[in-house]
């Protein structure tokens, strides 16, 4: 059984990871170089438990199975399951994966939170790479249940089984690429939606308001019950998708859109920044995250009563 999680770094993401670990009971020590992140962590795991409290119907939140080291060799030496969130950068990554598998057990799941990188490359040179694997998870860790888990080349069907369990274990929802991809699934289908949302607000089409508010009021509120596919099958009537590739797909022959990212120019930049920051209106990214957490806890609680309807 796995109890024990290290988690290697203390930023957005694997502070996200030990509120969700927290929630579900497990022993959390977490490694990072600069002593003065364990406060920030801390105070972020406090921020969002009231959120996470009445999403997985917890009483109320024990501290005492968090920890925080500086010494990698004391996060490693005992912990059942690694969780690796080091910002993206293959020199880094490969580096980081060289030691925690050398300083980890023989037999404990390495998984980093890459966002697109190849786990083969990552693991390159990490010791017995088939305990080793990709867990993509989507921001908020601790509120979204989405993981996308992915294997190297040398992956083993045991670790990908167990470690399958294991993030169900704590109220995830799976989703296990068949081979190694970069960016992944998520990230490759945002990818394209933002570089034409860019190429809008660089030709002058747009807003970023305007923009949100095309996801927002549209394709978002589907997609938050049904992805493109099984929404593209409802828009083909009665035939369902066989009739909506007869009737839409000459569409896809139409340049519509641009694929292939735009200049990231000055002007762009600050057409960017300066749109968002007039939706903000004044309110702190923190005040918005709050707003976010408690908009993605109602929402969860909503789907729970359609989701089975439309999955069993």
């Amino acid at each position: 059984m796995i109890n024990k999680i290290a988690v290697i770094g203390a930023g957005v993401i694997g502070s996200g990871w030990v509120v969700r670990f927290l929630a579900h009971n497990k022993k959390v020590i977490v490694y990072d170089t600069d002593p003065k992140l364990k406060k920030k962590v801390i105070l972020e795991v406090k921020r969002a438990w009231p959120f996470v409290k009445k999403l997985f119907n917890k009483n109320k939140l024990n501290l005492k199975n968090f920890s925080y080291v500086t010494d990698i060799k004391n996060a490693l030496k005992n912990a059942d399951f690694i969780q690796e969130c080091a910002p993206e950068n293959y020199k880094l990554k490969t580096k980081l994966m060289e030691v925690i598998g050398k300083y980890s057990k023989s037999n404990a799941i390495i998984s980093s939170s890459s966002s697109g990188l190849l786990p083969s490359k990552i693991y390159s040179k990490c010791k017995n790479p088939s305990r080793a694997i990709i867990a993509h998870p989507f921001n908020p860790v601790y509120m979204l249940p989405g993981v996308e888990i992915v294997p190297g080349k040398k992956t083993s069907n045991k670790t990908l089984n167990k470690a399958k369990k294991f993030y169900e274990s704590i109220s995830m929802n799976p989703i296990m690429l068949k081979k190694e991809l970069p960016g992944f699934l998520s990230d490759r289908l945002q990818e394209a939606l933002w570089r034409e949302a860019l190429h809008i607000v660089n030709e002058g089409y747009a807003s970023t308001k305007d923009l949100d508010r095309a996801i927002e009021d549209g394709p978002g509120m589907r997609w938050s019950l049904m992805g493109t596919f099984l929404t593209f099958h409802l828009a083909g009537g009665n035939a369902g998708m066989k009739h909506m590739l007869k009737q839409f797909g000459p569409a896809l022959k139409l340049p519509w859109t641009k694929l292939k990212a735009p200049k990231l120019s000055k002007e762009l930049s600050n057409r960017v920044i300066s749109g968002t920051k007039k939706q903000a209106k004044g309110k702190s990214v923190a005040t918005i995250a709050k707003i976010r957490d408690e908009y993605l806890l109602n929402l969860q609680k909503m789907r729970k009563k359609y989701e089975v309807k439309i999955r069993k």
